[in-house]
């Protein structure tokens, strides 16, 4: 038993066992309300096992939802609603999109298509991951997959300037793929699955979602382009070794019919995402539209097998569960119990807009952090209505400052596909830890100023 208590995810799940086996017992032995307490456990029991993977994430959202049945705290409609929300079979949308490139081999092309024939020193090498990342962020949604196309590429990059794997030199290359695919994607809408969470929880409590054209001006221009720029300056100056530069050589041949059938596809998706301001139709749908058009019978752009075989249907379970949590959290009253708390913990004041930026920002910090930056959303999201009334801030500005706060992970633990890039890229963990403090304070100390005097230049404080 002392072994098992050692792991400190072994401790955090029996401590909030405990806690919530006594929430399920409190209101039988007081008479008070049963719905409220009985949510909290559900919450509680969730939060542990989201955040430490001591159970796959799907199934904890499994465990949650239908917790919420069989305990009355919520009528189905309720408790299963995140299958309801866009951001789930935005997700659904994503994973089949991303099948069908790998089987394509379309990303492999893209890569070296811009490597091939450019020679570069440790610094470009840097530089074209990064770039190399966010060009694929465009086109491949799932954030993982894309670190998995481009991690043997960067290691096969890395080996060649003779850098062997958990040198310095291959440790910077990899995390280069790792930050370039998880923070400057922060600004594209389909590509990160915390925005999608959090623009998915949005959607499900206030019937409300920036389209991908606001999303991309809201953040971008800081929270994109010049967050990328920051991540590979610190991770040079972090990593940088001498090695001879290196010409990624690559016959590239001539894209047969199906691929190029499956390029006009993205394309036209593409196009509809980035147009969604003028037409309406949610990233979502036009997600799932694609989905369908690949999963047709005859459109011959996806193997017979794909559907049942090579789709990952976790990541849909676990983001309906995510989105649910909202939901029962607003059913039962605990999400107006919690929003109290917190306005009382961060005073904030009507008028002090940089005061309660750094509040809210703070508040998705330490979210992300607790509960990892996709789970975040179910806490935050609930908050905002009772936050932005307190602050006088606009709805919306409060959503994007909580998005933005949990997307400065400090520790890998808290972002999965850097934890992901890690383990392949087999960087070593205190190195891995150091770059993305590193990164999230630098991000912090530069950019976040600047954020908020532009978020102020475009209006978004009303």
């Amino acid at each position: 038993m002392a072994a098992f208590l050692r792991d400190p995810g072994n401790s955090i799940v029996v401590i909030a066992l405990c806690i919530a086996v006594t929430l399920l017992v409190w209101p039988i032995a007081t008479g008070v309300n049963t719905a409220f307490f009985h949510t909290s456990a559900l919450i509680l029991t969730a939060i542990s096992f989201w955040s430490t993977h001591k159970l796959p994430e799907h199934v904890t959202a499994l465990i949650l939802m239908l917790g919420a049945v069989l305990l009355a705290v919520a009528p189905p409609a309720v408790a299963f609603s995140g299958f309801g929300s866009g951001g789930t079979w935005l997700i659904f949308g994503g994973l089949v999109l991303g099948v069908a490139i790998s089987e394509s081999e379309l990303d492999k092309r893209l890569a070296d298509a811009v490597l091939s024939r450019v020679r570069l020193s440790y610094g470009g090498i840097i530089a074209a991951m990064m770039v190399l990342s966010f060009a694929l962020a465009v086109v491949m949604p799932g954030t993982i997959p894309r670190i998995l196309v481009l991690m043997p590429i960067a290691l096969a990059l890395a080996d060649r300037m003779g850098f062997e794997k958990g040198s310095r030199g291959a440790n910077g290359i990899a995390m280069a793929v790792g930050l370039g695919s998880a923070f400057p994607s922060w600004s594209l809408l389909p590509a990160n699955l915390p925005v999608v969470v959090h623009i998915g929880a949005i959607e499900a409590v206030y019937g409300i979602a920036p389209t991908y054209a606001e999303h991309f001006i809201t953040h971008f221009p800081v929270m994109g382009l010049l967050r990328g720029i920051l991540s590979g300056c610190v991770l040079y100056l972090l990593f940088r070794s001498t090695a001879m530069p290196v010409l990624h050589d690559a016959r590239l041949e001539p894209l047969n019919r199906k691929v190029r059938r499956l390029a006009w596809l993205l394309a036209i998706t593409l196009g509809f995402w980035v147009t969604d301001f003028l037409h309406g139709i949610s990233p979502a749908w036009i997600g799932l539209s694609a989905a369908v058009i690949l999963l047709l019978p005859w459109s011959g752009l996806l193997s017979k097998d794909a559907f049942k075989l090579k789709i990952n249907f976790g990541p849909v379970f676990y983001i309906a569960g995510i989105l649910s949590v909202g939901a029962i959290m607003s059913n039962s009253g605990l999400d107006k119990f919690l929003a109290s708390h917190v306005i009382d913990m961060l005073e904030p004041e009507k008028g002090q807009d940089a005061l309660n930026f750094v509040s809210i920002l703070g508040l998705g910090i330490v979210s992300a952090l607790g509960m990892t930056a996709p789970g975040a959303p179910a806490i935050t999201v609930p908050l905002a209505e009772t936050l932005a009334q307190a602050t006088g801030l606009p709805l919306l500005t409060v959503l994007m400052i909580e998005l933005t706060g949990q997307s400065l992970v400090l520790l890998p633990y808290a972002l999965p596909p850097v934890a992901v890039a890690i383990i392949v890229g087999e960087v070593k963990v205190g190195k891995a830890v150091k770059a993305t403090f590193v990164t999230a304070v630098a991000v912090i100390l530069f950019l976040v100023p600047l954020q908020y005097f532009y978020w102020k230049a475009i209006g978004m404080f009303g």
